[in-house]
């Protein structure tokens, strides 16, 4: 049977309920109006009325929102988490156990990040997933340590518990830490006691010390009893009804079973209806009831598939095969099996391919010996033929899925081999763009027969395009060497307007321009922009800034000028010629935000607006380390 939640709360008589619902309609204060509903949220637990207790929940949210208490949210959520733990709904359970978890981290609650621990651990123990509710226990009792947490014998027992189901040798090892907690207290709450006895009668249960077993289940069922918890009840029934199936008492044990069955679903219990109805169906075919075996697995089998409890469904599904295989429907038993074994897959994220190869060879081996004991010869010949069949269709299923992996991978690696081209045509693009520009100077110095400048003017040319071509099939570059090509064409514009206007690249001391990289030929489209169409028509006294400033995994950098700005340089421009080299980064930027999606976009403005001359722009790079 199914571990109770603990829950801290009275008994859930009407008569308490209704006398805090007439409570809560008189009073104003918020902080009583808080105490009230918590109240109710428990009893309504208590009871198993999800109706009542989600309506109550909602009204805790909109208390919350109403007084913006952090710790009245995160303790909303932890309850809401309980009520969909046990209603089956284990993905919203976690979702809302790990939202109170963040609001107590936050809030630097530790009790109560160890309470959404606790929490989440015994819902992760529902869903089989027992290393991840070890680690979730060991995280809240480390923390409890620390405030002499009174319920720390009942932590321990859920960690022997959970050590039992691994198989583990520490089952007694904490066993021991749970009795000494144990012995330290002089007043322990019943729901606590429950809790404590229900781990020691599964414990000494599988260890087929039966009358402990027992002695501990008949208290569970006492105490529960005295404070009316179903939950607890259920579950102390259900560890009576297999210890007499252990025994060989069949009747009995189904005749508690369908008490703790009744139980579980008058308090909408997903997994104690679950588990309760395969246990029915288990002991009904020991009694070869087979029509009922049938009815009660397919039962199991569906409130599993409903509450989404991904161990119950399989431990159906393999039932269900077994049982058939037992009646010689090889056919229906193939189909459980199958379905057994891609659920399991999907528990423990193994190889599909694996699980269908080991499915097929369980199936062929259960089917060859069923052939020995019940076949004639001629079933042997029919049987061997379906085996070849039902090979064939694993060989072919396997296939398939490797077929559809290969092309995925190859899919993926075509479309970055497309994406890195795309950076490489991109570059190629810019850099015909670039030496166009820099060719029409150094033809305009020739024309004008100034053969020294136009020398200067190549040598300068010539190290500029060494440095785009050694570049053009890079992914990126360091700092350094963009800054220097930077000041290389910067320097080369500035002969070519006869001085005109004087620049300066700013970075600070600390920035290490050889161990940041950057694409390559990002920053140049810019600063062309900027000369041709700000300084150039200048005279005299312009000016050019670049800075670079690191901003951890972007670099941003700043280009302003001093030239006419951009408001007058769309009037001059009355070709509506747009910038290419523009064109081309806008381009580059789209690739490189597959990868970082961060980036924000170029910013450009005419400094006009701060009551200055020319033009601002701030654009982030990724850093490519």
């Amino acid at each position: 049977m199914s571990n109770p939640i603990i829950l801290a709360g009275q008994d859930n008589s009407q008569t308490i309920i209704d006398s805090l619902t007439q409570t809560l309609a008189l009073t104003d204060s918020i902080e009583v109006k808080k105490r009230i509903l918590t109240s109710l949220s428990v009893q309504y637990c208590y009871e198993g009325n999800w109706l009542k207790h989600d309506q109550i929940i909602q009204e805790m949210f909109l208390l919350q929102e109403e007084e913006a208490d952090s710790a009245y949210l995160a303790d909303t959520y932890n309850r809401l988490g309980i009520s969909n733990s046990l209603k089956g709904n284990n993905k919203g359970s976690i979702e809302n156990f790990q939202k109170a978890l963040m609001i107590n981290q936050a809030r630097g609650h530790m009790f109560g990040v160890s309470a959404s621990y606790e929490n989440l651990a015994l819902v992760y123990e529902g869903m089989g997933e027992y290393s991840n509710a070890v680690e979730c226990l060991l995280k809240s009792i480390e923390i409890k340590k620390e405030y002499n947490y009174s319920r720390l014998f009942n932590i321990y027992i859920k960690l022997a518990s959970l050590q039992h189901l691994l198989k583990t040798e520490k089952v007694d090892y904490y066993i021991a830490l749970a009795r000494q907690e144990l012995k330290k207290m002089d007043n322990i709450k019943p729901a606590d006691k429950v809790v404590f006895y229900n781990e020691l009668s599964v414990i000494f249960r599988d260890r087929e010390m039966y009358d402990s077993s027992i002695f501990y289940s008949r208290n569970m069922l006492r105490l529960s009893k005295e404070i009316n918890w179903n939950y607890g009840t259920a579950a102390g029934l259900g560890n009576l009804a297999e210890v007499f199936y252990k025994t060989g008492d069949l009747d009995s044990s189904i005749v508690y079973h369908r008490y703790s069955l009744a139980l579980s679903e008058g308090i909408s219990d997903c997994s104690g209806i679950t588990e309760e109805y395969l246990y029915l169906a288990k002991l009904y075919k020991e009694l070869a009831k087979n029509d009922s075996v049938l009815f009660y697995a397919n039962k199991s089998l569906q409130k599993a598939k409903e509450c989404d409890l991904l161990p119950s469904q399989s431990e159906a599904l393999k039932f269900i095969a077994d049982y058939y295989s037992s009646q010689n429907d090889t056919e229906l038993a193939y189909l459980f099996l199958q379905e057994y074994y891609i659920l399991k897959d999907s528990i423990s994220s193994t190889d599909v391919k694996n699980h269908i190869a080991e499915m097929e060879a369980i199936y062929q081996s259960k089917v060859k010996e069923q052939q020995i004991d019940l076949l004639t010869a001629e079933n042997e010949i029919n049987s061997q033929r379906l085996q070849v069949s039902f090979l064939t269709l694993a060989i072919l299923t396997i296939l398939i899925l490797l077929i559809l992996y290969v092309f995925y991978v190859r899919k993926r690696q075509a479309k970055f081999k497309e994406d890195k081209l795309k950076q490489q045509l991109f570059r190629s693009q810019m850099n015909p763009h670039f030496i166009f520009n820099v060719l029409g100077s150094i033809q305009n110095y020739l024309y004008k027969n100034q053969a020294q400048i136009a020398t200067t003017y190549l040598a300068r040319f010539s190290f500029l395009t060494r440095s785009i071509l050694s570049n053009s099939l890079k992914e990126s570059i360091p700092l350094e060497e963009e800054i220097e090509i930077l000041k290389s064409y910067i320097e080369l514009e500035k002969m070519r307007l006869n001085n005109s206007f004087e620049y300066e690249i700013l970075f600070d001391e600390d920035l290490e321009t050889e161990f940041i990289n950057i694409p390559p030929m990002m920053i140049q489209p810019f600063i062309e922009n900027a000369v041709k169409h700000g300084l150039k028509e200048l005279k005299e006294n312009g000016k050019l800034s670049v800075a670079f400033v690191d901003k951890k995994d972007l670099l941003e950098v700043v280009i302003t000028d001093n030239g006419i700005g951009i408001d007058e340089s769309r009037k001059l421009n009355k070709s509506g010629h747009k910038s290419m080299a523009l064109s081309i980064f806008s381009q580059r930027m789209q690739i490189i935000r597959k990868y970082s999606h961060k980036i924000p976009e170029p910013k450009i403005e005419d400094r006009s607006v701060y009551g200055m001359q020319g033009t601002l722009v701030e654009l982030s790079l990724p850093i490519l380390n």
